[in-house]
């Protein structure tokens, strides 16, 4: 009686996974994260530089890239921006591909550039301006919200296991790219002026896509 049952139940079991064989679909492997991220990179350099062109370069540029905090700032911001992308895209794999340290090169530099603001603050104060709509926030929005959504997109074809993470990679990459070419175009280096127009404008995507990771990045 018993190894009757036994026999049932291991024909129940080959049963299953014959049905689940039958439904299974070809699967396309992901390409390797720096081939998936790079095309976006491109992208969103080409996009950012046409907005840059149409926004018009700052009239003092010569005189702003012979500063060396400037390019140190520039620097900056590029290795944020391309180190981000590339954790994000490894965090579109479940398990990063064991490389869950990617997270610190660009969490490192982040904490490098605010470091370089809390400086700049202290030094010269910080003069907040007049908080209306200004055309600054306006063209802050326009140069890194497209390239974050399709961002946001592209990853999303993986299967992330932190979506919190990957909200935060995707905003830290496109805010730190647009920036570098913000900060090319308006000629305003007033670190109050700067944080107000240039950089809240991130700090309330990151909000965003933050409260919305789960059901954005939802298997």
């Amino acid at each position: 009686m018993t190894k009757k049952k036994t026999d049932k139940k291991e024909q129940g079991i080959d049963n299953l996974i014959d049905s689940l064989s039958d439904d299974l679909t070809p699967v396309n492997k992901l390409a390797h994260p720096a081939l998936r991220v790079l095309p976006w990179v491109l992208i969103a350099l080409v996009y950012m530089a046409g907005v840059l062109h149409f926004l018009g370069i700052r009239m003092d540029i010569s005189e702003k890239l012979g500063e060396t905090l400037f390019l140190y700032e520039m620097l900056l911001t590029l290795g944020i921006g391309l180190t981000s992308a590339y954790a994000a895209g490894w965090l579109s794999v479940p398990d990063m591909g064991e490389r869950p340290w990617l997270l610190a090169i660009p969490t490192a530099l982040f904490a490098a550039f605010a470091t370089l603001i809390g400086c700049t603050i202290i030094c010269n104060g910080l003069d907040t301006p007049k908080i209306d709509w200004h055309h600054c926030f306006s063209d802050t929005l326009l140069m890194g919200f497209i390239p974050m959504v399709l961002l946001l997109i592209l990853v999303r074809k993986g299967a992330t296991t932190k979506p919190y993470w990957m909200s935060f990679m995707c905003v830290l990459s496109s805010g730190s790219l647009a920036w570098a070419a913000i900060r090319m175009s308006c000629m305003s280096d007033r670190i109050g002026h700067n944080m107000i127009f240039h950089f809240l404008p991130f700090i309330v995507l990151a909000l965003v896509f933050s409260a919305l990771a789960r059901k954005i990045y939802r298997w």
